[in-house]
């Protein structure tokens, strides 16, 4: 059995991701433990969010998310990350002895967190199998 840390955002519910995590339990049957960082989905300028939005946003997200992988046969939990992804995915490693790591982002011109190198990162800091899925679905709304 394998254990993997699925981290995602506005990506988090995207059919590219569910397609991924069916891929993988049709290899190895899998636990999977999803981190949604609570992150405000729209971070514009002028903007105001609340940190506790953001957590209630995210909790929204995860759950429905855990709602889907369930009903698609997959054993699944998760919880409420740092805003940070970085520090979402070692807290969760923490808790999570992880052997592979699927991240879940916007194409490149969207994501944020290619933007700040989050896969390679991962990769190199954990030394880990990661798999870097690439959702064009639009925003979970929350």
């Amino acid at each position: 059995m394998s254990k993997v840390l699925v981290v995602a955002n506005e990506t988090v519910g995207a059919e590219e991701l569910l397609k991924e995590l069916r891929r993988i339990e049709d290899e190895k049957t899998s636990d999977y433990y999803v981190i949604v960082p609570a992150r405000p989905l729209h971070e514009r300028h002028g903007l105001v969010w609340t940190q506790e939005g953001a957590i209630e946003a995210a909790e929204e997200r995860l759950e429905h998310t855990l709602d889907v992988l369930r009903a698609e046969g997959l054993h699944a939990d998760g919880r409420v990350g740092d805003m940070r992804p970085m520090h979402a995915i070692n807290d969760a490693l923490m808790d999570f002895q992880a052997d592979m790591i699927v991240i879940s982002t916007h194409p490149e011109k969207r994501s944020r967190w290619l933007r700040l190198g989050l896969v390679e990162q991962t990769k190199h800091r954990y030394g880990l199998p990661v798999i870097h899925v690439v959702s064009t679905a639009t925003p979970v709304p929350h």
